[in-house]
């Protein structure tokens, strides 16, 4: 399959296709005319990375998943775990993202206060 075919099935452009390559993570055939070709394992190899980076998974992530031998469909338990973790990882930033807005509403409750008291203050009759 050639790269035109490929970005049509999956919605990406030929660039990303081509960053994917370059990056190290996808590694097409080429035929005798020097055009890249995408066998099923190509195809499928860009489906997962395509899903992994809707996920959150960065490129580094995933070069070190593959390195770690993540490219084996029959390695499910490994693709779960590192899912498993990537989901670890985001409840970790849903909390402190939390943390963060909670402080900073406090912080907006804590100035609000003391501008109605400033002026409260200026408003009061001197007596």
């Amino acid at each position: 399959m050639r790269i035109g075919v490929v970005i049509k099935l999956f919605g990406v452009t030929a660039s990303k296709v081509r960053f994917l390559e370059a990056q190290g993570l996808l590694h097409p055939g080429r035929t005798p005319g020097g055009y890249r070709h995408y066998n099923k394992t190509a195809v499928e190899r860009l489906s997962f990375i395509l899903q992994a980076q809707s996920f959150g998974f960065t490129i580094e992530e995933l070069r070190r998943f593959f390195a770690n031998g993540g490219g084996d469909p029959l390695r499910c338990e490994f693709v779960i775990e590192h899912m498993t973790n990537k989901l670890a990882e985001l409840h970790r930033n849903i909390d402190r993202a939390c943390a963060t807005r909670d402080r900073l509403i406090n912080g907006i409750n804590e100035v609000k206060t003391r501008v109605q008291s400033r002026e409260h203050l200026t408003k009061a009759p001197t007596g």
